[in-house]
């Protein structure tokens, strides 16, 4: 079985908190509790991962998708390992990843950068993985763990107010509202050009 990273357009307005249902019916639509995994809720999207045998499969799958749920707007395999490529390419493409809210998929590029950093680099790298990581639990409609992660992620990214151009400053008090008010959200990570 092949994995693939589907997001459907979020067209209904649907929320974090009705993850449980939309999987349920999405699993239905398949006709397989194992078709799809890990599905989350931005204000723009439903993405999960989808199973499929084959690319038959697969165009079967999203066809259903497309007539029962909704316009398929992405769908990216999850079997490949990504190209070695520069930091400062793959720090932007996980930014703009984050700020697209997908969450999920910025974990996986900055993960790319952080294997191989050292010292604080690697912790503020960290920082931003887990605060990514943390959203992708309010996504599922988890909250507690969002919260909990977000202040793991404030203190790996330290004091520093920048990182390679990334407004961390920023990012730490976006995390500190957060956690103050107990209500996670989406918000944007500056960087310039």
């Amino acid at each position: 079985m092949a994995r693939f990273l589907v997001r459907l357009e979020n067209q209904n307005g649907h929320t974090p908190q009705e993850t449980s249902k939309i999987a349920e019916r999405v699993r239905k639509l398949l006709g397989s509790n194992d078709s799809i995994g890990h599905l989350r809720v931005s204000r723009k999207a439903v993405e999960f991962d989808l199973f499929a045998s084959d690319q038959e499969d697969l165009a079967a799958k999203k066809a259903v998708l497309e007539e029962k749920v909704a316009r398929v707007l992405t769908v990216k395999p999850l079997d490949v390992l990504p190209k070695p490529r520069e930091k400062p390419e793959v720090l932007r493409e996980g930014i703009s990843l984050f700020n697209e809210e997908r969450f999920w998929e910025c974990h996986e590029v900055l993960e790319q950068i952080w294997h191989p950093a050292r010292g604080v680099e690697r912790s503020t790298i960290q920082g931003l993985i887990l605060t990514a990581a943390a959203l992708v639990h309010h996504q599922k409609g988890e909250d507690d763990v969002c919260l909990r992660m977000l202040r793991k992620a404030h203190d790996k990214l330290g004091s520093q107010n920048v990182y390679e151009a990334v407004d961390l400053k920023n990012v730490r008090a976006q995390i500190q509202e957060m956690i103050a008010s107990k209500n996670p959200k989406p918000f944007t990570i500056f960087i310039p050009g």
